[in-house]
């Protein structure tokens, strides 16, 4: 089975030219890396997969623009509108962005990472409607079956993944990292 982490690796030298990129990994998934510059040089990978009904997307990005990175390179590969956006970490490097998204999606999101979303003073709130999964969330979008699971605490104590049981292919967010398996951010979520 493909095991597809988005993770942040820290990068001890200048990104390949050919970042942002969207690669296929599986038929009708990719991810898109984007690298970002700064005090801490990280790469992020999203995931996100074309169905018939709509696009499924694996975690927003830090900020509006680089969001809008990843909407673009969807719409180099797709037509089909984005259907839903999985909340994998409620990181703001993960959910600083999700204002971009095209309004009428679905959020699908873990009970504990909604709490922590609602309870910070500032950032991206999820909005009422979001699909809220404490287990396993089984969905089919245009014929493709898609499962949305909560595997157990990970980096944040509402991290979620996508298994695509036709491409064998399972999407976790931060379950695994550079320095360590699993990451756990035990500041956040002492008790989760």
């Amino acid at each position: 089975m493909r095991m597809l982490s988005s993770f942040t690796a820290m990068l001890a030298a200048a990104p390949a030219p050919a970042i942002p990129r969207t690669v296929k990994t599986a038929d009708n998934v990719y991810t898109y890396e984007d690298y970002h510059a700064g005090d801490e040089q990280f790469t992020t990978t999203n995931m996100f997969v074309v169905m018939d009904g709509g696009a499924l997307v694996a975690d927003g990005q830090g900020s509006p623009v680089a969001t809008k990175g990843l909407i673009d390179a969807i719409a180099k590969v797709t037509l089909r509108p984005i259907k839903y956006v999985v909340v994998y970490s409620d990181h703001g490097d993960h959910t600083g962005g999700n204002v971009s998204f095209p309004s009428g999606i679905t959020y699908v999101i873990h009970p504990a990472s909604r709490a922590t979303l609602e309870r910070r003073p500032n950032g991206w709130k999820p909005l009422s409607n979001a699909q809220v999964v404490a287990d396993k969330l089984p969905l089919k979008l245009g014929g493709e079956d898609v499962e949305i699971v909560f595997l157990g605490r990970a980096h944040t104590g509402g991290d979620l993944s996508a298994f695509l049981p036709r491409q064998r292919s399972r999407f976790c967010a931060r379950r695994f990292s550079a320095a360590s398996s699993p990451r756990c951010d035990r500041r956040i979520h002492a008790n989760g």
